[in-house]
Parts: C-alpha cells; structure tokens; sequence
C-alpha cells in the first residue's frame, strides 16, 4: 500500500465516523415505544383480577406477591366482565422487576386476561426497592413515604 491510499482509505473512513448521521438512538434523551408484543411491563386489569394466586403460584422467580382478603358475608360478591365470580378481593399486586424475567408464564396462565405486558419499559431506577411496585392504586395519602 502506498501512501496515496493510505491517505484515501483514512479520509474515507474520517468522513464515515463523523459526517454521517448517527443511526444509533441515545436512550435518556430519545424514548421510542417497544415494539407489539414485547415483553416489557406487566400490567394487571383489577376489575378482572379474581385474586386466584395462579399467577403467584406458577411465577418460576416468585417475584410476584399477591395478598388478598375474602369479600364480607353483606357485600354481594362481584363478577368479572365475562361473568366469573371473583374468589377474594385483591389488597396488594407486588411485582420485583429486580427478579422477573418477563418470561409470560403469569400472564399465560391468568385464567380472566387480567394480566397483560404494558406498552412501556420499566424505567431504570438508582434503587432496588424502586423496582418492586405494587401495582395495587392507593390514594396518595395512604401510601407509604418512599425513600
């Protein structure tokens, strides 16, 4: 190789690196939406949950944690939209993002479609315990303070 190409072939690969644009996205300052059907974050529809624990129990990291409390003898027990008899009334859906894995098997055995993947990625955290979400909804005054 002589000089001339040298020169040609580092002018080539000069202008390669920094005149054309940047195919790659920086995450922070670009969010783009994942694409259909990926497996991001779950996503539980209560008014279908019927606080069965399958999820919990066929959940191979055990991430999820489910607490639930029978309906009181005077309320009527509610139905889901398709008309199953709810078994308990669901008080806290803890998902550990730190520990799940998004492998599907939860939503695929939730017996009412209750759990889905939500459209959005879980957003880094700089805690672990930021992480682990109930996905229950509390009034703001009912929660507890998060450090």
């Amino acid at each position: 190789m002589n000089l001339q190409q040298v020169i040609k072939v580092a002018f080539k690969r000069f202008k390669t690196a920094f005149l054309t644009p940047s195919v790659t996205v920086e995450y922070p300052a670009v969010y783009k939406q994942p694409p259909h059907g990926s497996r991001v974050a779950i996503r539980n529809l209560f008014s279908e949950c019927i606080g069965c624990h399958d999820c919990e129990a066929k959940c191979p990291m055990d991430c999820i944690k489910m607490n639930t409390e029978d309906f009181s003898k005077l309320d009527k027990v509610p139905k889901t939209a398709k008309g199953i008899i709810f078994e308990k009334k669901v008080t806290s859906f803890i998902i550990d993002y730190n520990e799940c894995t998004n492998c599907g098997i939860c939503v695929e055995v939730c017996p009412t479609q209750a759990l889905s993947f939500d459209k959005n990625f879980i957003q880094p955290k700089q805690k672990q315990k930021q992480l682990i979400l109930d996905l229950v909804h509390k009034p703001r005054s009912l929660r507890k303070d998060e450090d």
